[in-house]
């Protein structure tokens, strides 16, 4: 009986392990893979090897057969060694008669990395295959290997093996075998140690870029309420000049769409591979430089609610990744609240990418004009889910919702939106105000959700970086369950009813729609203190150590504040951080920041221990938590006498070495050097360091960064110089002429460094051009028009 086309392609023998037939003409899986990793939607890469040889022959043997069951779908059954009988596993293969065809797999492993196959290798199987092949045990006989085979040699041991009665032979080599490692997710999952056996990125970033491409496909459905606007083209361009963009604007100003929209259509180019990250340690980790072909979107670049200072320093440190990332090809796209930006752009410093510190790549995505902002209602109202009657009701009053100021594109979104205007009058005022106030309007709406929604809602909430039902913190989630009295499974059961309003999903985490949600929740909290209590037991240390702040401690915009009240839960919880490099960062940078006189006093006198972890060393030394951590517990007296003296000797050395005199702004950190000490230091400034200047600055100028302004490499030489005329040091005649020529020489090698980058630049221009997803060209303005009677956009929003 003739084959179906569906039947052609289920896995019916060992032939289709390795062959698909297609007419007369027969394909290889190879080609099959190799046909996948073409697939735009893939990651491209390098070809990535795997260290097969480390993992000895026995996780081989088990490797081979996890390959061979994922391929062949079906189980395979692996005997104990040295009692195989010349079988390493066995499967069974099913026929068309019925009968039950036996196949055997024999493994070959080598600990030589660069060993390839010869015939002469089969040599030992061959009184095992004879057996094998009387028994009716070898109808399939797969020799594996992770030695390379070169074509010639598989075609002779293919034809050996036939001569001692293999019905069907073959030869699978390393290539192969690294191959179907690469194409299948499954395998990867049964296997995890390859992770560990090479330069794997390719694979993670299959991955990941699958999680973006499920993350961009939930932007799709917003295309057509989409209206590119000049931010849309500013952005669009500065990617083309530059490689980088940020956009900057409010919240629900709508820079995360056209950072989801540009990146989207971006992803559509058969040539790049998306990528939607969350913090810059994602792009450290998924930044491949011999993969030209990427597009980095980061959104909330440096904080989604408040500012995040670990992400400064990781940025700190990673923007000389992302310039080395731009010149092999890659592009980023990263947003931010303003505020936010600002303060992280003040805490970054001469640290800051140039482009962002200068401007030229970045775009304020909230600079309007009334006919985008009337476009943009139209389309959220004419495609939203509101009824006829209501789209009528409104349609007067739209006009001047678009005239407001401080018109916010996610809140036009809101306005298409039952769930969002329940109780909303459509009168111009209660439209206009709806525009003017958002975030009241969010709070009530908020409030007015059934008790079993708003769990939802904190659930998510306390879990700021996403909730999966299979992956999340339990002590958190059972927080939530005992604040609310709903179980974990009722909560969840409302994510559906809240999808698409309040929420999204992507892959298998949910989180909120918007990160206003976030803010009208921290709003609703803050006049709830039972909730805060079982918040502070229950949330994760780090949404506590990021988004949190004590009463009486600086304000800080947007931060959920913990009342003085709860100050023994709060010490309770900081002192279970764990002992983390990175919360270890979060946890002094809270206690300098964010912890008031009590809490940071109780913390240190119950748990002195604490001050003895280690963290990351920020830069400047004026930027770094642990060293204002210790002078804030120096001023009461909780400092141990060994820690003081360890820290003044970092401080002194980070002068003398690096020129890093910032902390000499910092009283607390100053103080943690002796006055005697100081003294000294002021001497040894003078004697050995301005002596040197010379020699550090042509050593600063040989190893500049093109790519940085020129005159930033110096920014730090120049401030120590500063510093010590402030500190009084008695500078002789000699002294001051030392300064005076280091000031010269400066200049000279900025003009230097800008001649360098100059020349750099005409050489190495960057041809590649990403205006071809700029849906509209750039215009000059053109001048006003005599006001005539114009037909209103929104004269057919309720048809």
């Amino acid at each position: 009986m003739k084959r179906s086309a569906i039947d052609e392609e289920k896995p019916r023998n060992a032939d289709l392990f390795l062959h698909r037939r297609q007419g007369e003409g027969v394909r290889t899986v190879h080609s099959q893979i190799e046909t996948t990793e073409r697939d735009p939607r893939s990651a491209q890469g390098p070809w990535s090897d795997l260290a097969l040889h480390t993992i000895g022959w026995r996780a081989f043997q088990d490797l081979c057969s996890q390959v061979c069951e994922v391929v062949l779908r079906r189980p395979v059954e692996i005997f104990r060694e040295a009692q195989d009988g010349g079988q390493d596993a066995v499967f069974l293969i099913p026929s068309p008669n019925g009968e039950q065809l036996i196949g055997t797999i024999q493994c070959k492993h080598t600990s030589d990395a660069g060993k390839a196959l010869k015939l002469s290798d089969l040599s030992a199987e061959i009184g095992n295959v004879e057996e094998l092949v009387k028994g009716g045990q070898a109808d399939t006989y797969i020799f594996m290997t992770n030695m390379s085979v070169d074509a010639p040699v598989a075609a002779a041991m293919r034809a050996k093996l036939r001569e001692f009665g293999v019905r069907k032979p073959h030869i699978l080599g390393r290539q192969y075998i690294v191959r179907v490692i690469k194409s299948s997710a499954r395998l990867r999952a049964l296997v995890p140690q390859v992770y560990g056996l090479g330069d794997l990125t390719a694979i993670v970033d299959e991955r990941l870029s699958e999680q973006s491409r499920a993350l961009l496909d939930s932007w799709i459905p917003k295309l057509r309420t989409y209206v590119p606007t000049q931010a849309h083209r500013d952005a669009v361009n500065a990617i083309s000049d530059h490689g980088v963009v940020l956009l900057l604007g409010n919240p629900a100003s709508g820079k995360s769409a056209i950072g989801a929209i540009v990146s989207t259509i971006a992803s559509e180019n058969p040539d790049n591979t998306v990528l939607a990250l969350t913090s810059p340690r994602d792009f450290e980790a998924g930044w491949n430089p011999n993969d030209p072909g990427r597009f980095f979107w980061i959104d909330d670049a440096f904080g989604s609610n408040v500012l995040r200072d670990d992400y400064v320093q990781d940025w700190a440190s990673a923007f000389s990744k992302l310039r080395a990332a731009i010149k092999h090809g890659n592009r980023f796209l990263l947003t931010s609240r303003k505020h936010i930006y600002e303060a992280a752009r003040r805490r970054l410093g001469q640290r800051n990418l140039a482009q962002f510190a200068d401007g030229s790549a970045v775009v304020d995505v909230g600079e309007l004009t009334f006919e985008e902002k009337a476009q943009i209602l139209y389309n959220h109202i004419n495609f939203g889910e509101q009824s006829q009657s209501w789209r009528s009701n409104v349609k007067p009053h739209l006009a001047a919702v678009a005239a407001v100021e401080e018109f916010l594109p996610g809140i036009a979104e809101r306005l298409g939106d039952p769930n969002f205007t329940k109780g909303l009058t459509p009168r111009e005022s209660s439209l206009v105000r709806f525009m003017e106030e958002p975030t009241e309007h969010l709070i009530d709406t908020v409030s007015a959700l059934d008790e079993q929604l708003r769990a939802a809602l904190y659930l998510i909430y306390v879990h700021q970086a996403g909730f999966d039902p299979s992956d999340h913190d339990a002590a958190a989630a059972q927080a939530v369950s005992d604040l609310t009295g709903f179980s974990l499974a009722k909560i969840q059961d409302c994510f559906a009813e809240l999808k698409g309003s309040f929420l999204k999903q992507s892959g298998a985490k949910w989180t909120f729609a918007h990160p206003t949600i976030s803010d009208a929740l921290t709003e609703v909290l803050r006049q709830k203190p039972h909730m805060m209590a079982a918040l502070i037991r229950g949330a994760p240390i780090d949404t506590i150590l990021g988004s949190f702040t004590c009463e009486g401690s600086p304000l800080i915009r947007d931060a959920l504040v913990i009342p003085s009240g709860l100050n023994e839960a709060l010490v309770a919880r900081l002192s279970h951080t764990p002992d983390e490099n990175h919360r270890n960062w979060m946890l002094f940078h809270f206690l300098s920041y964010r912890a008031n006189d009590a809490v940071f006093a109780k913390l240190i006198g119950q748990f002195p221990e604490i001050l003895r972890r280690h963290c990351w060393q920020s830069d400047p030394l004026a930027n770094d938590p642990r060293f204002h951590t210790y002078g804030r517990a120096h001023q009461f007296g909780l400092l141990p006498e060994d820690l003081r003296c360890e820290a003044a000797r970092s401080l002194e050395s980070a002068a003398l070495s690096d020129f890093d005199m910032s902390f000499f702004a910092e009283r607390g950190m100053l103080a943690l050097i002796s006055p005697l000490r100081l003294v000294g230091l002021g001497l040894a400034l003078r004697t050995n360091l301005l002596p040197a200047l010379e020699e550090k600055i042509d050593e600063i100028a040989a190893d500049a960064d093109l790519d940085e302004e020129p005159d930033s490499h110096f920014k730090k030489l120049l401030g120590a110089l500063e510093r010590i005329e402030e500190m009084g040091v008695e500078l002789d005649d000699d002294a001051v002429g030392l300064v005076g020529d280091a000031r010269d020489q400066v200049n000279r090698a900025v003009d230097g460094l800008e001649e360098r980058k100059r020349e750099r630049d005409e050489e190495n221009e960057d041809d590649t051009d990403w205006t071809y997803i700029v849906t509209q060209k750039k215009e000059e303005p053109s001048p006003p028009e005599p006001a005539v009677t114009k037909r209103s956009v929104f004269d057919d929003v309720d048809k």
